[in-house]
């Protein structure tokens, strides 16, 4: 699964630059790739049993979570660092974290929501070109990487919106 979602995630950056979301990297930061760890077990407890109806959708909000959390850690990753997975539902849980992400924490849905869209739809036809059998332990684990790698796109999307950019150092 390594291998897949190291090639999803090329096949993601490469979208996000040609439309100037990124700009042919992946930006990151330990910080953030650790809110993932915590997160992501009530993330999946909610995207799994959505997905088979809803497939862009759970991957979108894998995406929406990573621009959130890029989000308040640039504004102030001490007060934000332990904010509970709740924080980034909306009134109707998981059905609507996507509009109170782009509403209530980042305040700007322009980018946002044609980045997740388009992310959403190139990860989802980038698992249904891997052809897994629907139902099987190997279209979950797919699933699974899919959503990490859309958290960490839209993480750098918005770090990239916010004006971080990767230099060499020295």
């Amino acid at each position: 699964m390594d291998k897949f979602k190291e090639r999803l995630t090329r096949v993601l950056v490469d979208i996000c630059s040609s439309h100037g979301w990124l700009k042919g990297k992946l930006l990151e930061s330990p910080d953030i790739d650790e809110a993932w760890e915590r997160l992501a077990p009530s993330f999946f407890g909610d995207a799994v049993g959505q997905f088979n109806e809803y497939p862009e959708y759970s991957l979108a909000c894998a995406g929406y979570l990573g621009m959130a959390v890029a989000h308040l850690w640039d504004a102030d990753w001490t007060v934000f660092k332990d904010v509970p997975y709740t924080f980034f539902l909306g009134d109707r849980g998981f059905d609507n974290m996507d509009d109170h992400i782009t509403g209530n924490v980042l305040h700007e849905a322009s980018t946002s929501v044609a980045a997740m869209q388009e992310c959403a739809v190139q990860a989802w036809h980038f698992i249904l070109r891997a052809n897994p059998e629907p139902g099987t332990a190997t279209a979950y684990r797919m699933f699974l990487a899919a959503a990490v790698s859309m958290y960490r796109i839209g993480a750098a999307i918005e770090l990239c919106r916010l004006g971080y950019k990767l230099e060499k150092a020295g």
